[in-house]
């Protein structure tokens, strides 16, 4: 990589972590391009030879940020445990820990102008995939307790989590990660699973 090239790259890492400091601090239909190019030290011309807008650049910070998140997913998915309750606990830690580590991505996540804009729903749409992908593999097994649509059941499961993940951010204090992560699990296990106890680490958090 040669110098011009390591100081494009610098630029872009620049404009992307100030682009979710100010989206995160200020809501992003608050935060002007001009903003964002201020604070990354750059001219704002030069956000725009690497983003199209300030849209396209929450479209980068989203998607480059929820990439780990969805890493973990996937290899969950792929390699999942023998046991049913483990597995469900096991991807509500992912999604729990990943929130309580990027409150500022998922802020930014979680942002009105990027549910109106349509940038956060392609994510979650991903997430619904990926889920009706593990409900139509438990009906198969018939680990379910009933047979419920694929799709139906993952909208409920990703937007149950989204909407509790967006208030937990919001709200830490309200409720301890442990407690979070049980009253999770125990609410996905519950109705669908036939004798499938929640599994609970810490009970008395």
């Amino acid at each position: 990589m040669n110098a011009r090239e390591r100081s494009r790259r610098e630029t872009r890492r620049r404009l992307i972590e100030q682009g979710t400091l100010l989206f995160s601090e200020q809501g992003v239909a608050e935060t002007r391009a001009i903003d964002i190019a201020r604070a990354a030290g750059v001219a704002v011309g030069t956000l725009y030879l690497h983003f199209k807008d300030k849209y396209d650049l929450l479209r980068a910070i989203l998607f480059e940020g929820i990439e780990e998140l969805l890493a973990s997913l996937r290899a969950l998915t792929e390699n999942p445990p023998p046991s049913l309750p483990v597995f469900v606990r096991r991807h509500c830690e992912i999604m729990v820990f990943f929130v309580e580590e990027h409150p500022m991505l998922c802020r930014v996540l979680f942002d009105p102008e990027s549910v109106r804009t349509n940038v956060s729903t392609e994510i979650t749409e991903y997430l619904v995939e990926m889920q009706k992908k593990r409900h139509r593999a438990e009906i198969k097994k018939k680990e379910l307790a009933s047979m419920p649509d694929p799709l139906v059941s993952a909208h409920a499961v990703v937007g149950m989590m989204l909407h509790i993940l967006d208030w937990w951010t919001r709200h830490p204090d309200q409720i301890t990660r442990e407690r979070l992560i049980n009253t999770l699990t125990s609410l996905r296990l519950s109705g669908w699973y036939q004798n499938k106890p929640c599994i609970e680490k810490d009970v008395s958090s």
